[in-house]
């Protein structure tokens, strides 16, 4: 599912998002308190930095195992016939073709703001088909909703 350079560019952003999320949530507080006129420094709202620091870097290996998934799809027709309904589906929930080579389709999100919350542009799902089944994968979230809707539209053949 994973190989190696990909997950640990997922690593490193996933750290990177997550720390960026901390540290905007540290300034407010700081911001917000009322002993920032005295003497308390930015680094005093942090009681145990190493504590933060294994933190991120723990969730930063975790968040791209379980946030990134495959997961299959029963066609009841062949792929060629049902591609129309799939491109539709993915037009519906905000996507678009990036990409088509060797029986996979490439489909990124059509909003910027959107992609770029989503961990730094991973925003790309795959599908790779074959007669009677296609595999979705990216995140765990829009597999999931995608392949639920794809079964449905199946079922009301």
């Amino acid at each position: 599912m994973f190989f190696p350079p990909r997950y640990i560019i997922r690593v490193i952003k996933s750290i990177l998002f997550i720390t960026a999320f901390v540290a905007i949530l540290l300034c407010i507080m700081y911001f917000l308190s009322d002993k920032r006129d005295q003497a308390v420094n930015f680094r005093d709202l942090i009681a145990y930095p190493a504590h933060l620091a294994g933190f991120l870097v723990l969730y930063g290996i975790a968040y791209p195992l379980v946030s990134f998934v495959k997961k299959d799809a029963m066609l009841v027709r062949s792929f060629s016939e049902e591609r129309i309904n799939i491109l539709k589906i993915f037009d519906s929930m905000g996507y678009e073709l990036a990409d088509e080579k060797d029986g996979v389709l490439t489909f990124r999100l059509k909003n910027r703001i959107t992609r770029f919350m989503r961990l730094f542009y991973e925003d790309m799902i795959e599908v790779e088909y074959n007669e009677g089944k296609v595999s979705l994968s990216g995140l765990r979230r829009d597999i999931y909703r995608l392949t639920r809707y794809i079964e449905y539209l199946n079922k009301n053949i």
